[in-house]
């Protein structure tokens, strides 16, 4: 599916009068040989990677093709993997220039700007400059890794939408997340951004930080306008899992859309958290089209929801899927099995959990160290990784 981190880069790129070209190598079906003749046959004097932790030994071959070819680019990357491991990344991709941590519209801006004046040379050896870009992290003369402070954008409505022509909704399979939507062509959108909780598990935090910020409702309804009228959009995918916390935004979406008379449908494919939903919210998001939710579970019992800081109750739980299944949404619930601390018991309390709930369909996921996350720094530091 489009994918949201590059296409806000690639607006500001565009805006600062640089030509942008984005390849989704897995919608054009491009294999190594696909991309190392697109690599000889195209010249960038940057090529940047958007990297989540099942894609590093990809990337590293990818970057291998490209010094082949070219070897004046600079190369970034960013995303969760770098993100959550900056300095791990920077040592694996040998061949990188750079890489940003968190969010990096403010420092890919500066980095542009500076690489314009400088060229890629320059650039690399200015590190008076290098260390005024926020979130970038760069090996120095003695290669000592240098990480910058990530900068967070208050105001999210500042930002320019998506290049969303460089990534056209209607050319994306028929399958977002690897499941289903109900109309088509669907478009994700996210609507705010940090995480104040504190699951031991996730690394939303090394991304988007601890403190949410909240785009206003008519830059949202402004751009799901343009996706329905310029790409024939019908459907909206909110990706951001922290939407449902802010009652009077999500109202003002709800009354928006059912006052636009606009038929679209939309869904929280990523998840939502449990103890934000009550009966005037949802029935608010029924009628306002929301028809697919997935809700955060992840475990059937107490004792590890406590043990990962999830502040969810098993009686809270089924009140409020019970909840839901008055509705006419259907619902998906997010389990979790794997989790450090975890016995074959408390595993099976999930499945029976799972079984007994009103939930229209399950995914079972097994426990992944993501990086940043506080298992993964806990496990990192008693050497069980």
């Amino acid at each position: 599916m489009p994918m949201l981190g590059l296409g806000y880069l690639a607006a500001i790129a565009k805006k600062n009068g640089h030509d942008v070209v984005f390849l989704d190598c897995k919608k054009e079906r491009f294999n190594y040989r696909d991309f190392e003749m697109y690599i000889k046959t195209n010249h960038f004097d940057l090529i940047g990677f958007q990297v989540f932790t099942y894609d590093l030994n990809s990337v590293k071959r990818h970057i291998e093709i490209i010094r082949k070819y070219d070897k004046k680019a600079l190369i970034i990357a960013g995303g969760a993997h770098p993100s959550g491991d900056p300095v791990g990344s920077l040592r694996y991709l040998n061949d990188i220039d750079f890489v940003f941590k968190g969010e990096a519209e403010a420092g890919f801006g500066k980095l542009l700007n500076n690489l314009a004046s400088l060229g890629s040379e320059g650039l690399k050896k200015d590190y008076d400059v290098l260390k005024c870009i926020p979130g970038l992290a760069f090996k120095d003369p003695c290669g000592k890794i240098v990480m910058n402070e990530p900068f967070y954008l208050e105001d999210l409505d500042s930002l320019d939408f998506p290049a969303w022509e460089l990534m056209d909704p209607r050319d994306y399979p028929e399958a977002p997340h690897g499941a289903f939507a109900r109309k088509f062509p669907a478009a994700p959108i996210i609507i705010t951004r940090g995480c104040p909780h504190f699951c031991t598990f996730c690394a939303g935090k090394a991304i988007t930080g601890p403190k949410v910020r909240k785009r206003s409702i008519d830059n949202v309804w402004a751009e799901t306008k343009y996706l329905m009228e310029r790409f024939g959009v019908k459907e909206l995918l909110i990706e951001d899992e922290n939407f449902t916390l802010h009652k009077n935004l999500l109202r003002e979406f709800c009354l928006k859309i059912i006052n636009s008379n606009k038929k679209i449908s939309w869904s929280f494919p990523s998840g939502v958290r449990l103890e934000t939903l009550n009966r005037d919210n949802v029935r608010l998001m029924e009628e306002a089209g929301c028809y697919s939710m997935a809700l955060g579970i992840e475990f059937g019992s107490q004792r590890i929801h406590d043990l990962t800081k999830k502040r969810l109750n098993i009686d809270l739980i089924r009140d409020k899927v019970d909840l839901l299944s008055k509705t006419r949404i259907k619902t998906t619930g997010f389990f979790l099995f794997g989790i450090p601390g975890e016995t074959r018991e408390d595993m099976l309390a999930t499945i029976k959990l799972s079984l007994k709930l009103g939930i229209d369909r399950a995914q079972f996921n097994n426990f992944m160290p993501l990086l940043g996350s506080e298992l993964w720094e806990y496990l990192v530091k008693n050497n069980k990784l």
